[in-house]
Formats: C-alpha cells, structure tokens, sequence
C-alpha cells in the first residue's frame, strides 16, 4: 500500500476552541510604512518569534502582512489587550504613519496567537498609500467595512478601485483548488491564468509555531467570469495546517480537489478539508475533479454525511489534459451561480 504524504495533518488549530466563533472580541486592523532595512522575512520570523509568546499571554491573536512596502496588521481580543498592544506597536521604530482602517467588536476571525504572510504587489507604492487612505478614510466616517474585506482590500484586492472591489466582495466567487498528489492544482491554476491573460499572484503564509512550515498559495482573478468574477486560489496541501487557511475558509463557495489515482490519498485529502470546514461551521461545495477511475462513491458518501453537497467535475476515461479539466471544472463552477 502507498505511504500517505506527510504533510502537516494537524486541522484542529490548537490554541482556540470550538467555543470562539459564538464568542464577541474587539478587532482593530492598521496598516503603517514599513521601516525595515534588510530582508522582510527574517524580521517576519523575528517578529513571529515575539508574538507567540506575548499574544497567548494576552489571549490576542494576530495576522501580519507586508506588501508594496507597508505592514498591515489585524488584531483581535480583549479590548484592553489590544490597546496595550497597539501602544507597544506605536513604539515600534520598525515602521511609521500607522493608520488605523478598522475597528470594531464581533465575532473573531483568527484563531491562532500569530499568522504572517507576505504578498507579491499588483499595484505601486503609490497606489497601495491610495487604497490605505480610502480604507482609513472611510473608518473615520463610521463606514467602514467588515475586517475580512479590509483584509482582503490591502492583501488581496480584488480588480478595480477599493470602492469598486469593496462592493463586490459579497458576489465574487471565491474557489479553492487543492490537489491529492503532487501540485496539479498549481499547474491548472497557471493554465487558466495564461489562457485567459491574467496575472497570477503569489502569497506566503508563516506559521505561529515550529511545525506549521511556511507555504505558498497562487491565485488568479477572471472579473468576466461567473456572475460579478471568480477567483481561482491553488494551496498547498499542508496550507490546511495554517491559520490564514482557517481565517478565510468561511468566504469560499467552493472548494476543489484534483483527485489522484490512488483512491486513499483522495479520501484523505477529503477528510481533512470536512473536518476543516465543520470547525468553521462553513459549508461551501466540494468538488471532486479528475478521470473517471478517480471518483468512487467513498467521496460522495463522505462529504454528504457532513451536511455538504457534492459535485463531480469528470474528464473521461484517461488521463487528460489541462484544457479538459478545466472545461470540465468550469462547468461545475458555472452552474452554482
């Protein structure tokens, strides 16, 4: 019998509890010019290195990105654990201009003590500063908008202006494509990108402990298609392993698995993103894609055990190329609109 890969299995995000979600936290996001002189991500795991230790103390827990030249930081817990915090940060000569783009009380995202990433820039500088202004523009008005797309409006941003991308964040189409083996879906991910013209973006995500391996993640925007654009996001399979992944996993309406050949490494892929998904109490659609031979009824039974809906993207009788699993994947996504 084939040996599983290793990678990280551990979904349960230790540190957290089932009982967060139901439970209300301040959360404050600023983003500030980053003053670093030297690589960013050694001061990145230098910073990691500090946090962990603090934030558990503190019972606040913290994502950190740097992109275009500037950190943006986004913070939940105690509302006084957060103002010490922030008092510390306003110290902190590793960066200048702090501006806060959001603050607000609810229920958390985050659920581990420290998540990092840095994200290749689509956009300058210069317009970066633009979008931060926006951002914190409209917070000081009351209209601002929720953490997630605050998040996702600086570290992510959909095409468009941030009023523009900010309208839409509610109708995009958001899918997550995963592979059983290998990196299948990073390799469809940049045939669609090519096809279509787009440019793919690229993230890394640090972890907030010693076997949490930092991972990779592409994505591409298709603003043309589904019914107001579709993102397409490749992970690593250990990236399930991460907080960011946990973080974000609500906005998905579909999450893909590229299904291998060997029908074990397929479940256990499964297993692992249902048991992700019922810790969020999120229920986006699976989608199994691949050959025909690939697709058993352990996956159907599975999935709908859980509550979830599954759909099969299948491409025939043998191995296929890139442009048949994606007509075939397309169709599947097209029809959930």
């Amino acid at each position: 019998m084939p040996t599983l890969p290793q990678d990280s299995d551990n979904t349960h995000w230790p540190d957290s509890g089932r009982e967060l979600p139901g439970h209300e936290v301040g959360r404050l996001i600023y983003a500030s010019i980053s003053s670093v002189d030297g690589p960013v991500l050694d001061e990145m795991r230098r910073i990691r290195d500090h946090a962990v230790v603090h934030n558990r103390e503190h019972n606040i827990r913290v994502a950190l990105m740097h992109r275009c030249g500037w950190f943006v930081e986004w913070i939940e817990g105690p509302p006084e654990g957060i103002s010490a915090l922030m008092e510390r940060v306003s110290r902190d000569d590793r960066h200048r201009s702090l501006k806060v783009v959001h603050e607000s009380v609810g229920r958390p995202r985050l659920f581990k003590p420290w998540i990092g990433s840095i994200s290749e820039p689509s956009e300058s500088t210069g317009e970066f500063a633009q979008r931060v202004m926006a951002l914190h523009e409209r917070h000081r008005r009351g209209k601002g908008f929720e953490p997630a797309s605050v998040w996702r409006s600086l570290c992510s941003p959909l095409p468009g202006h941030v009023e523009v991308a900010a309208a839409r964040e509610g109708t995009y189409q958001r899918v997550m494509m995963i592979s059983a083996a290998r990196t299948d879906a990073f390799a469809l991910l940049h045939w669609v990108a090519r096809r279509a013209e787009r440019p793919v973006l690229h993230r890394r995500f640090a972890g907030a402990v010693q076997d949490a391996i930092d991972v990779e993640s592409d994505y591409v925007d298709l603003p043309d298609q589904s019914a107001q654009g579709r993102r397409l996001i490749a992970n690593a399979r250990k990236g399930l392993a991460m907080g960011m992944t946990h973080a974000f996993l609500p906005d998905y309406a579909a999450v893909v698995i590229v299904l291998d050949t060997d029908a074990e490494r397929s479940l256990h892929l499964l297993q692992r993103i249902l048991n992700a998904c019922d810790q969020v109490h999120h229920r986006p659609a699976i989608i199994g894609l691949g050959a025909d031979a690939c697709f058993g009824e352990g996956l159907r039974g599975a999935t709908e055990a859980q509550g979830l809906h599954w759909h099969e993207a299948r491409t025939g009788d043998a191995a296929s190329d890139l442009a048949t699993q994606w007509w075939a994947l397309k169709r599947v996504l097209d029809a959930l609109n």
